[in-house]
């Protein structure tokens, strides 16, 4: 069996979780009690794909009893704008909002906390660029996640497209994080088979990135590893069977543990890739996470592969009599297989051309993980990397 891999326990780190988290089956008929102790008038944030599923009816019900005026901006696209922040903000700058209400995925949740700070502060959202711009506590936000992967009800980041530099641009800080995240897997029930994997397999990416990031600690590690064994397990049951509570429930836990580790480690090359063709191509995040994933790894696993093998026995794999090395590049070739098995589109079917690779490579290297990918990334690393997830096939040639 591979060896055990702990990284250095000497080593001193922080780790932050500024976010109330209240969890469990029915947890955001609590919005309203929530929301009432942070103000008087409630704004809600979400995209038309949420509004149009009936998530967002019994938040602005329940608002609305507790005498909380809700008002609702239903117009977050899948990759938010910087216009699209903007306009949320001025809207609930309108509206008088004392608490912005997230209901969504990443996208909406991102645009709930990012709109939250333009509403308090003024100006527009790239104003506030960067890791610790915000000068001050934003208008407070309670997120309410209908998919489980992005994890952005824990963060204190939100990624906005910026349509004029193709860049999606980060915005970091302890007061973008939400005030409380209602983490309920009821409100997941009804998310689609196609929808369910890319957000699912987007949950295992920050896992498996949080675990082997340069930065990554032995609390990050911890609950990392726990979350892929939830995702991992669980992932395929969700897609195939929306109804199963318990699937449900394990995949919503995993993608919060992910992201609460992530959180406090970081992500790496395999989100500076899929950022960028996010930014120029408009592909979802969750698919263009779980395209270039197996690629990273292997990539990655030189540097990485006793922590690799370990990613394999969270799968579910026994690796005994295996040299670390079998077991690292069975753990990559088993990621490859779930993505495949969940049927993830490949880079060739998103329009993306050989032509365009170089303008991809010099994105991936702006994004601020990029230094914390175990092995150090160049634009020739990620051109690479690229034309490979582009060709297809298997990201790690077996070993003997």
């Amino acid at each position: 069996m591979a060896d055990l891999a702990y990284g250095d326990l000497k080593k001193s780190f922080p780790f932050l979780l500024p976010t109330r988290v209240e969890y469990g089956l029915g947890a955001a008929a609590r919005v309203s009690d929530e929301a009432a102790a942070l103000g008087a008038r409630a704004f809600i944030v979400t995209d038309p794909g949420v509004l149009a599923a009936g998530l967002v009816d019994p938040v602005q019900a329940a608002l609305a009893a507790g005498g909380l005026e809700p008002g609702v901006f239903a117009g977050v696209e899948a990759n938010p704008r910087v216009e699209t922040v903007d306009r949320a903000a001025a809207a609930a700058r309108d509206h008088g909002a004392d608490v912005i209400v997230g209901v969504g995925g990443g996208s909406a949740m991102d645009t709930a906390k990012a709109a939250a700070v333009v509403a308090r502060h003024g100006g527009s959202v790239l104003d506030y660029e960067g890791l610790e711009v915000v000068p001050g506590p934003a208008v407070p936000v309670i997120a309410i996640p209908t998919t489980a992967g992005t994890g952005s009800e824990v963060t204190l980041w939100a990624i906005v497209t910026d349509t004029v530099r193709h860049y999606k641009a980060p915005v970091g800080s302890f007061h973008l994080a939400p005030r409380v995240a209602l983490v309920d897997p009821l409100m997941t029930l009804s998310l689609p088979p196609a929808m369910t994997a890319g957000t699912g397999l987007d949950a295992l990416t920050h896992a498996i990135e949080g675990y082997t990031a340069r930065c990554s600690n032995p609390i990050s590690d911890a609950v990392e590893l726990y979350a892929m064994e939830l995702i991992a397990g669980n992932l395929e049951r969700a897609v195939d069977k929306g109804d199963d509570v318990e699937a449900r429930s394990a995949v919503m836990l995993g993608s919060l543990l992910a992201a609460i580790g992530f959180g406090n480690a970081d992500t790496a090359a395999v989100h500076s890739m899929a950022e960028a063709i996010g930014a120029h191509f408009d592909v979802p995040h969750g698919v263009a996470n779980a395209i270039f994933l197996p690629y990273v790894m292997g990539h990655n696993l030189a540097a990485v592969p006793e922590k690799t093998a370990r990613i394999g026995r969270a799968m579910g794999f026994d690796d005994r009599g295996m040299s670390t090395g079998q077991a690292a590049e069975r753990a990559v070739a088993a990621v490859f297989a779930l993505v495949h098995r969940l049927r993830i589109p490949p880079l060739a079917e998103t329009g993306i051309g050989e032509d365009d690779l170089p303008r991809l490579a010099a994105t991936a290297m702006m994004n601020l993980g990029t230094p914390d990918n175990p092995v150090e990334m160049t634009e020739e690393s990620f051109l690479a990397l690229f034309a490979a997830a582009l060709r297809g096939g298997e990201p790690v040639a077996p070993g003997p």
